[in-house]
This record gives C-alpha cells, structure tokens and sequence, in this order.
C-alpha cells in the first residue's frame, strides 16, 4: 500500500526551505508514496511541480495570522473519507507551523505528524526581538511541550539536534539534497580579476547592508560583486549602491535557477547571513569547488564549513572582518581554494538521493 505523504509550509517559495521540500518531490520514489503539497496563497514552485504531485494552494481573506487559519483547511484536508484506514504522514516546515500541527492535528487518528525544524532556535531572539509582546521563552516553552507530542522531529543540523536536546526532544537529522554530483573545475589560474558572488532572497537575514559595507571601504577593487536574488530589500540595497559609488562593483542580478550560469564562473562566494538554518548556497558553491567566506551565523554554516576547515568564518554584522577577509583572497586566493578542496568526501551527505534515502529511512520506522 502506498503512502499518502503531505508536506505543508507556509510559503513555498525559492529559497532554503522551499528548495528542499521540492527536491522530495521530484525524487522521492512515487511507487512508493502519493506526493501532496499545502501551501498558501503565491508560490515560486507551483508550476513547476511534477504531474504527479497532488498541490493544495489554500486562499486565505486574513491579513494577519494565515498561517493559523490555514490550519482549519488543512484538518478538512486530511479528514477526507478516501484517507481513513491508510498511512498517511503530514510534515510540516519551521516552528510556528510546528507548533499548529500539533495543536490543530494531533488528535486525527489515522495521521503521523513529522516536525521539521529548519532554523536554529537562536533565531527566536533576533526574529521576536521585533514583537515585545510575543517572547522567545514563550515560543520556546510551545516548541518543548508540543514538539513532545510529534511521532517524529527532524532537523538539517547538528546545532539543532543539540539545541532541541537541551529542552529534552530528540531528533533525527535528515540534512537538505541540493546537490546532484561533485563538479570538477579546471586548475586555479592566476587572476588579475574576480568574480565574488552572493546568493539568496533579498531579506534582512541575508544582512547585504554588511557585505555591501566591507566592499565599500576596499580600496582596489579588482572584483565584481553579482548578487543573486529576489526580495523585498531589493530597493534599499539599490539605493545603497548608487549612494556609495559601488555601481561599477555590484550588481544586482535577481533569482536565477540554473545553478551552473551562478557557479561555473564564480571565485568566490560570501554568504553574510545573521541566522541560517543550512546554507544550501553554501554547499553549492563547495561543490563547484569555489572558496566560501560565511558568517559564523546561527544555525549549520559552522557545520557545513567544519569549524573553518573548508573556508573562512567571520562573526555576523562584522564588516571590517569581512573586508580583511575578501582583503586577504585578493591577495592570494590559492589558501582559500586548498581549504574547499577538501571537503569533496564531505558534501557527499548533501546528495539528492541520500537525502532522499534518509528520509525514507525515517517514513518507514513511525
């Protein structure tokens, strides 16, 4: 009997999370399981789903809280007659839709509930820092006493399966498949030009305002800066660029999907982010085998970069640290490029299909 397999985030859009729940359902088998996907209102994805993925695009008329209403169209979803008496499995993606599932689903018998939780918890203090009344030790008391109550909670670093452990729920790592097979480049050439990409949305965790700021204050600029990525920051870093003479340096190139027009031609790439659950750009550009400088960022970046061993680690907001850094690549790119060539054995628990098969792993045992 097959089993019915229902992934639900809230905005499925390209990005971290949104990449990885497509990823398992392009390639999980579908012999094996009927593929649905719950999502709400627009979704970067929803044309390009294969056939054989059942989708759910819940409308919403609420400005605030869709993520809660949603919830009383998911419960009709997974009452239906046709679900009784099969195994169906519902995962959910990021805590506050972790924590609803529990609260609005736990009580359906004929359904096992999997958490994913994708972002380190730190997160909480930067993230609700903006809403006084709603305190990270609040939310953190909802993730303990509800996470408790899931068949299944999984995350997609080692930092988080500590952090959950310190509030006593177990947790299995299933890490993000971004990558297909290793790239193999030709040999570092001697460069009097760089190509320095940044990849991901354009957001306030991606924190560009730093990078842009230790690109500014380096005075011989041999490099372009092409940054890759949508999101609603995207006018306050324009005006940044053009305020601070860096137009010539930085371009802003928008969301692209062919990750080889990114990477093939890349020296390296910064990834600046304040928070991060695990940096899938990260490991892409690894993989490419292009020199990565990474924020010492909430969440799997130290991880993926094995404490420094496979590139560069500066502390998040640090743009004077960043800019010796770039400084230092500059000068002599090789000692960056030896660190990211030993990481090839590594990446290879980023594969699609073995994180695919991790997964699986996980389906079959609840």
């Amino acid at each position: 009997m097959k089993i019915n397999l229902f992934f639900f985030i809230s905005q499925f859009n390209f990005g971290g999370a949104g990449n990885a729940i497509f990823n398992f359902l392009k390639n999980l088998d579908k012999k094996k399981y009927n593929l649905h996907m719950i999502f709400i209102g627009h979704s970067d994805y929803e044309k390009l789903l294969p056939k054989h993925v059942k989708s759910y695009k819940l409308t919403i008329n609420a400005f605030f809280f869709k993520t809660f209403f949603s919830f009383f169209l998911i419960r009709k979803i997974l009452l239906q007659k046709d679900l009784i008496n099969k195994k169906n499995i519902f995962i959910s993606n990021i805590h506050y839709s972790n924590v609803l599932s529990i609260i609005f689903l736990r009580n359906i018998q004929h359904l096992k509930l999997i958490l994913f939780e994708r972002t380190s918890l730190k997160e909480l203090n930067i993230f609700y820092k903006f809403l006084p009344f709603l305190k990270n030790q609040i939310v953190k008391l909802l993730i303990k006493y509800t996470y408790l109550k899931a068949d299944k909670v999984l995350v997609n670093s080692r930092t988080s399966v500590k952090e959950l452990k310190e509030l006593k729920i177990k947790s299995s790592i299933v890490y993000s498949g971004s990558l297909n097979k290793a790239v193999k480049r030709n040999k570092f050439i001697k460069k009097n030009f760089f190509k320095i990409i940044a990849v991901g949305r354009l957001t306030y965790q991606k924190d560009y305002f730093t990078l842009l700021d230790a690109i500014k204050n380096i005075k011989n600029k041999n490099f372009i800066l092409k940054i890759y990525g949508d999101g609603e920051l995207k006018d306050r870093l324009i005006y940044y660029i053009e305020n601070n003479d860096l137009k010539k340096y930085v371009k802003l190139n928008g969301h692209e999907t062919d990750t080889r027009k990114i990477y093939s031609n890349a020296d390296l790439l910064i990834h600046s982010a304040i928070f991060e659950g695990l940096p899938n750009t990260v490991v892409e550009a690894m993989n490419y085998e292009i020199p990565v400088i990474a924020s010492n960022s909430f969440g799997g970046t130290k991880e993926v970069l094995n404490n420094g061993k496979f590139g560069d680690l500066f502390n998040p907001g640090d743009s004077i640290g960043l800019r010796k850094m770039i400084q230092n690549f500059l000068i002599n790119p090789i000692k960056l490029k030896k660190k990211v060539i030993k990481s090839k054995s590594f990446l290879k628990r980023f594969n699609k299909k073995n994180s695919c098969k991790s997964l699986e792993k996980i389906l079959m045992s609840i």
